[in-house]
């Protein structure tokens, strides 16, 4: 039995009588109401408390964001333009809000009550915006000033239902912006204290800090009456949102490179960075396993094509990773280009999101057509060559529709029975497959033309059948062929956007001593040219005839995954010519050349891998 006795300390604890090591053998350690983010000091000479590592209530934290970014993937499927923007406007808002935390907990934030409160908080704020993004979608459809007399009284009834409840959500959504710029304003109001019991060396800066996140909150509350049905599509709304975004990252990122004591020189902000792009890439895991289930599971069983095609999926997304982390920097390479450096990853991380979910949706536009294309060519059997008529090619007509088993599906189900209609339409018209119907067809023509219709609306509902989530009142037979050139173009965009921003990474974190130039221009080249690569290929998209042909084939996830591994040989080769001819260098002055030649092979002693980061320098 311990006898505890109770003393002041210097840190404000209450003192048991025990040591810190008897604390931790019991478990009984006492978590502090709050610590001060600054380290003892006299004088101006005030320096942070930095910590080397993330902590547990980081990367908790984390799990939140790539919880939203998960469920807003899940629930809106980028199928046109404005479901596009939408995707891109909701995730800016949950990256820069992600970010000013972090950039606050990587200088100020030390474990304590206070810490974990405002965790709390900012994990309610972060599933409030799990709760907007069910219904984020500016500009859309329900949001157009269309006059009612022009639609049904029930497709009137419909969007003004749901204009109202995305108007609400939008209105939270601008709380929910107020509260984390609030909170962060008093955060950083409880560093201006503790630095002020010390110092009035810092007290300008934050003091600015504090003052602009303020008036930041203010400017997201006064939005909220802003949102109204007379607002209409309320697109002038919504850019204040990313303007505002914009000034905030350039003050807060401003304010830290004029007062270089609040830089993030020596923080963990390199390993908060990588550990967020590790779990962007990670998430995408997550879907690329339930696009493998719809390609492979459900639809004609293990397949050369499926195991190809998701071979392909996982190889971009392993090259994505070594892209990033084979270079990830391990050495302080400039403040400001730090700054820069820690912007850049909002580009990345969406382009990373862009090309990973891209390659999914690429893998079910190849099913989708493979799918129709096995119905072409039953429909052309059924029609053209055996030249059934009436009930019998109503009975044919419906076996090839319910092997598909779209009406087993609820998001196809709907659609299917459409179909099924129109088929016994077809039938009912007269000797539509007689010979001398289909005699005369077109040289890629497969069918008569009456059958134009009924096969819009199979590829409608073989488009629903894979899941993907459409936006409400929307034709599926109409938008599945814009879905087609906007998921093309979007995805070549996100290899450009992707690349770009590991060329420019690449080059910020460039070591002022660096030797081994050969390797850094031949990695940045070979990433600037795969950009330009995916340039070429998105312009394919003006040729209706071209983009047809090139996406209903097999041969687009395999085309990246060739370019990204070129990209990965041409690294290799450069690491490996470096090593040589440091080697060489070392071997003819191995004490004078101001290199250890056992750093060169990244603390490995097969030769080959250069880790251009960790070359050490005297």
């Amino acid at each position: 039995m311990f006898e505890f006795s109770i003393t002041n300390t210097d840190d404000g604890l209450e003192d048991t009588g025990l040591s810190p090591k008897d604390f931790a053998e019991h478990k009984i350690d006492l978590l502090p109401w709050i610590v001060s983010p600054f380290k003892d000091s006299t004088g101006d000479d005030l320096t942070l408390d930095l910590r080397q590592q993330s902590n547990n209530l980081e990367l908790f934290f984390d799990l939140f964001f790539i919880a939203n970014l998960s469920t807003f993937t899940s629930t809106h499927s980028i199928v046109d333009k404005n479901t596009l923007v939408a995707y891109i406007g909701l995730f800016a808002i949950l990256w820069f809000t992600w970010f000013q935390i972090t950039l606050h907990d990587v200088r100020f934030s030390i474990d304590s009550v206070y810490e974990r409160v405002c965790k709390v908080i900012q994990f309610v704020i972060f599933v409030g915006f799990a709760f907007v993004g069910s219904e984020f979608n500016p500009g859309g459809k329900e949001h157009n000033n269309t006059v009612c007399h022009v639609l049904t009284l029930l497709e009137c009834l419909r969007n003004s239902m749901l204009m109202a409840t995305r108007i609400k959500n939008f209105r939270v959504l601008c709380i929910l912006l107020f509260m984390s710029r609030f909170l962060f304003a008093i955060q950083y109001g409880i560093a201006l204290y503790f630095i002020k019991t010390k110092t009035k060396a810092l007290t300008l800066p934050i003091s600015l800090t504090i003052t602009s996140l303020v008036l930041i909150a203010g400017s997201f509350y006064s939005m909220v009456p802003a949102f109204s049905e007379s607002s209409g599509n309320g697109l002038g709304i919504y850019y204040v949102w990313y303007i505002i975004l914009a000034i905030e990252f350039a003050l807060i990122i401003g304010l830290s490179t004029i007062w270089r004591q609040l830089s993030f020189k020596k923080t963990h902000l390199m390993e908060r960075m990588g550990l967020l792009t590790l779990m962007v890439i990670g998430e995408g895991a997550i879907g690329v396993t339930k696009t493998i289930a719809k390609v492979m599971g459900k639809t004609g069983g293990l397949t050369v094509e499926g195991c190809t095609l998701a071979i392909c999926i996982i190889l971009i997304m392993v090259f994505l990773w070594m892209f990033y982390f084979d270079n990830h920097p391990h050495h302080h390479y400039g403040t400001i280009r730090q700054q820069f450096w820690a912007g850049l990853h909002f580009p990345l991380h969406i382009g990373i999101v862009g090309v990973v979910e891209g390659s999914q949706q690429i893998a079910l536009t190849r099913q989708i057509f493979r799918m129709f294309g096995e119905v072409e060519d039953q429909i052309h059997q059924i029609c053209v060559i055996q030249h059934l008529d009436g009930t019998a090619l109503a009975n044919a007509l419906t076996t090839v529709v319910k092997s598909m088993k779209l009406e087993e599906k609820l998001e196809s189900k709907d659609q299917a029975q459409i179909v099924l209609t129109e088929v016994l339409a077809i039938a009912n018209q007269t000797g539509i497959c007689s010979e001398a119907n289909t005699t005369n067809l077109a040289a890629l023509q497969k069918f008569p033309n009456d059958f134009n219709e009924i096969m819009i609306d199979i590829l409608g509902a073989i488009f629903q059948s894979t899941g993907i989530k459409l936006p409400s009142g929307v034709d599926p037979s109409e938008l599945a062929r814009s879905t087609f050139l906007t998921v093309y173009i979007y995805y070549w965009a996100s290899i450009l956007i992707t690349m770009l921003s590991f060329a420019a990474l690449f080059w910020l974190t460039k070591h002022k001593e660096q030797r081994a130039v050969l390797f850094e221009n031949v990695a940045i080249g070979a990433r600037v040219a795969t950009a330009l690569i995916a340039a070429i290929f998105g312009a394919l998209a003006a040729s209706q005839t071209g983009l047809y042909y090139y996406i209903k084939s097999p041969g687009i996830l395999p085309t990246v995954a060739s370019l990204f591994f070129l990209v990965v040989c041409a690294d290799r080769v450069g690491r490996q010519i470096c090593v040589r001819r440091l080697l060489q260098e070392g071997n003819r002055d191995a004490e004078g050349s101001g290199i250890k030649m056992e750093t060169l092979r990244g603390g490995s002693h097969r030769e080959g891998y250069l880790r251009t980061q960790s070359v050490e320098y005297r």
